[in-house]
């Protein structure tokens, strides 16, 4: 696989990277960002940097091929970007794509290809059960990865 190597990134296979970890991959439109995510007992991709055309929500890929080559993002982080006064507070309809706060930890939702709805928790990977309507949000949110003494914005996450 070739990929810009300006990212911070290491080269492995997707099934050497555990629930939690993020990648690089390549797509069809250039590279794509995901998330390995558990569901079920199956892994699957949430995709970062893709949201459904209709309603903006994530991506979830179901039919990952295992032994891909994949650039590993260790030590990804998720955070909220911008402003404080850009999370918003208590329930509202579902924001697609928004990175949820609470407990110490992150959750993103995604739809899958069959229009199922299902929350991550984003350190673990691992599907959640968890109510999210009450959890303070941030529609702007990026993806960094640690490099040298700082961190590497890889991504920005705008609202759709």
């Amino acid at each position: 696989m070739t990929m810009d190597l300006r990212f911070p990134g290491w080269p492995s296979r997707l099934d050497r990277l555990g629930p939690g970890s993020c990648y690089l991959i390549a797509g069809a439109d250039g590279p794509d960002l995901a998330l390995v995510v558990l569901r079920d007992g199956r892994r699957e991709a949430l995709l970062l940097n893709r949201r459904d055309d209709a309603d903006g929500h994530l991506r979830i890929l179901s039919d990952v091929a295992l032994d891909a080559d994949v650039l590993a993002l260790r030590g990804a982080v998720l955070a909220p970007s911008g402003a404080l006064s850009d999370i918003a507070l208590g329930r509202a309809a579902l924001d697609p794509a928004a990175l949820h706060l609470g407990d110490g930890s992150a959750y993103l939702c995604g739809r899958d290809g069959s229009g199922r709805l299902a929350t991550f928790d984003v350190g673990s990977g691992r599907a959640s059960a968890l109510d999210l309507g009450d959890l303070p949000r941030a529609r702007h949110w990026r993806v960094m990865v640690p490099e040298g003494n700082g961190v590497v914005t890889v991504y920005e996450a705008e609202p759709s």
